[in-house]
């Protein structure tokens, strides 16, 4: 969890193609008297560069109480202001946002095919990523839209490991679905890593095959249809409840199955497709990212909006290991 506000996000964040796809806490950051720097098209690449390159990370050394230099760690901090945005091991690379962001979106993407849609800073800088998609909201089965897009990111405080993931957004919510079998690489800020940045750059193409993926499965889900017989039997599968559970966890269990029912029968991100697998798994997504309860572990006050806002877009980063939650919701809806 990060500890940014809108705020932060309307400084630090630059968003493309809003008049189609605008990003959901735009309004809500217009409404605290924020300024979001957007675009009706793609954001412009000099926008990113001054965004992400003009400062750069400075290693310095630290010092122990008896001020001697401590050989095991060293402090990573911005060029600009000072600030500081990470210790790190000694041996640790610096993936700077030139070379590995901004160097890999201007050899690997041609404008026009695929462009900027966003761009962006968490955890006081020491955190970035540049979001790719195409110019043109795809269309799939049913009419729905959507825009697969590939989301470089990487960190100066090795928080992060240089990645790049494969994901979908649903036009009509700002739903991030994972569906279709991951298609990723992530490489640790280990001493040798700066070697592999051909490789990192090499994944790009991913994009290009995530379309039609996404396509296929989507018309599966459609076709498969789900009575709510079915329906029931899968909420107890997903929320399954105890017999000898404690009546706080039998408490929140039956809020979770009901709030998924509510969004499944009747949220107007979710009923259009009800009856189908699809309708599923846009309700339990739904749920995950806008509903579902959250926990403040950053030790400083922050609205519900502002911690669902950071958690969300800080997933969206990770590059996904084994089975999505998207892809566990449609194993558990074929058992029942």
């Amino acid at each position: 969890m990060s500890l940014e506000t809108y705020g932060w996000l309307a400084r630090n964040v630059l968003a493309g193609f809003v008049i189609t796809r605008p990003p959901w806490w735009k309004d809500l950051a217009e409404r605290e008297g924020h300024a979001p720097q957007t675009w009706d098209g793609p954001v412009p690449i000099a926008a990113v560069e001054k965004l992400l390159c003009s400062w750069q990370p400075v290693v310095s050394s630290l010092y122990d109480e008896d001020m001697k230099i401590v050989t095991t760690h060293k402090l990573i901090r911005a060029s600009d202001d000072k600030s500081q945005l990470g210790i790190v091991g000694a041996d640790a690379a610096t993936h700077t946002y030139g070379d590995w962001l901004v160097g890999t979106v201007k050899e690997c993407v041609r404008p026009y095919e695929l462009e900027i849609s966003s761009v962006g800073l968490l955890r006081n800088r020491a955190q970035g990523w540049i979001q790719i998609e195409r110019p043109a909201t795809a269309v799939g089965p049913d009419g729905i839209r959507f825009s697969p897009y590939v989301t470089l990111s990487t960190s100066l405080d090795a928080s992060l490991a240089s990645q790049i993931n494969q994901n979908t957004q649903m036009t009509v919510c700002d739903n991030t679905l994972n569906i279709t079998r991951g298609q990723g690489v992530a490489f640790k800020h280990t001493s040798n890593s700066g070697s592999r940045l051909g490789t990192y750059r090499g994944v790009m193409s991913a994009i290009l095959r995530g379309e039609n993926d996404f396509k296929a499965i989507l018309e599966s889900l459609l076709a498969d249809q789900v009575s709510d017989t079915r329906f029931s039997r899968f909420l107890e599968a997903f929320v399954p409840i105890k017999d000898d559970d404690a009546p706080a966890k039998r408490t929140r269990s039956e809020r979770r199955r009901q709030e998924i029912t509510t969004l499944y029968r009747n949220d107007a991100r979710v009923e259009g497709w009800k009856g189908t697998a699809f309708g599923v798994v846009q309700a339990v997504n739904t749920h995950a990212q806008h509903v579902s309860q959250l926990r403040n572990t950053t030790g400083i006050e922050l609205s519900d909006t502002d911690l669902r806002a950071m958690r969300n877009y800080s997933q969206r980063l990770a590059v996904t290991k084994g089975e999505s939650a998207d892809q566990a919701t449609i194993r558990i809806l074929a058992s029942v």
